[in-house]
């Protein structure tokens, strides 16, 4: 299974022990996937349908815990791979007493098949710390996915209109997390790209072996990310190195061709030689090879001496020409 799809196990798993907290959730499960159908402008029959086996599970015990009834359901395959869930409520008063409890209206007159999203949920169901968590927990259950975090770090929420998109949003910055917009074609996603805000929504909505494997998973690519990084950084400063004595070399070569080894002081005759006999060698290196030893830095000071007596010879000849 996906990551994805191993949160959303790990949650139905956990259902919420007080009853406000079980209506939240149910609230924004039914919000998210449900379709009320009316009669005379009044509900007749509440339809929910669902992808995902462990949702329509969900919603069904939840139904079952705080309403004593049990949906009518079917499953219709749609690929090899692939079913719908469909779980039916055609009694009228029950149906009714959903709504008033899950506290979800709908402000027009209407008939027909009308979906939840488009209808209002109330404040009253998010009041509490707790029931802010299950309404997060809910809506993602039935509309949210998370990358695999060994890819990439991405969290989303899909919804039919801007209103829920924000609505969902404010609950998210409340526990401190920002969480942003951006309109997919018709539909308005509510989403997070950082990857440590990631793991504090797995803790909000109570997806803690999750957290935990996703912080393994980002603590392995740090450890990796710094390896490659501290091995690009000794690549580059070999390469410096590699470049650097290249130029001695070239320096020197260059002094002793046009003004001979006498023209060479004795510390440096002695430093140009040992560099051309040890062009691998590190600074330290050469400076151990040096009778009397020197240092690093005295070894790069008669280096750098060396390259500006060849630069200013450059220089004599350019002008003579």
């Amino acid at each position: 299974m996906s990551f994805s799809s191993d949160v959303k196990m790990e949650l139905a798993g956990n259902v919420p022990g007080a009853r406000h907290c079980q209506i939240a959730e149910l609230a924004a499960m039914i919000s998210m996937v449900a379709y009320v159908r009316y009669w005379a402008g009044r509900p007749a029959g509440l339809v929910i349908v669902t992808e995902r086996s462990v949702i329509a599970k969900e919603i069904a015990s939840l139904i079952k815990r705080l309403f004593r009834y049990i949906p009518d359901s079917s499953v219709r395959r749609t690929g090899a791979d692939s079913r719908v869930y469909r779980m039916e409520i055609n009694s009228p008063e029950i149906v009714n007493t959903i709504l008033m409890t899950l506290k979800i209206e709908n402000e027009h007159e209407c008939e027909g098949l009308i979906q939840c999203q488009l209808m209002k949920v109330s404040r009253m169901d998010v009041q509490q710390d707790c029931c802010r968590r299950a309404y997060i927990k809910g809506v993602f259950m039935t509309s949210g996915s998370i990358s695999d975090p060994n890819k990439g770090y991405h969290m989303e929420v899909v919804c039919e209109n801007e209103g829920r998109a924000q609505f969902i949003q404010e609950i998210i910055n409340g526990f401190g997390v920002e969480a942003r917009i951006i309109q997919r074609k018709k539909y308005y996603v509510v989403y997070l790209k950082d990857g440590e805000m990631i793991v504090d929504m797995l803790g909000i909505m109570g997806a803690h072996i999750s957290l935990m494997n996703m912080e393994n998973i980002r603590i392995r690519k740090d450890i990796r990310n710094n390896i490659n990084r501290r091995v690009n950084c000794e690549a580059a400063n070999l390469q410096k190195v590699v470049n650097a004595a290249l130029k001695q070399v070239e320096d020197i070569e260059y002094l002793i061709q046009h003004s001979g080894w006498e023209s060479l002081p004795p510390p440096l005759a002695q430093m140009a030689r040992i560099r051309l006999e040890h062009q691998d060698e590190s600074l330290q290196e050469l400076g151990r090879l040096l009778d009397p030893p020197v240092g690093r830095s005295g070894v790069n000071h008669r280096l750098r001496k060396l390259s500006q007596m060849a630069e200013k010879l450059r220089q004599e000849q350019k002008n003579e020409a």
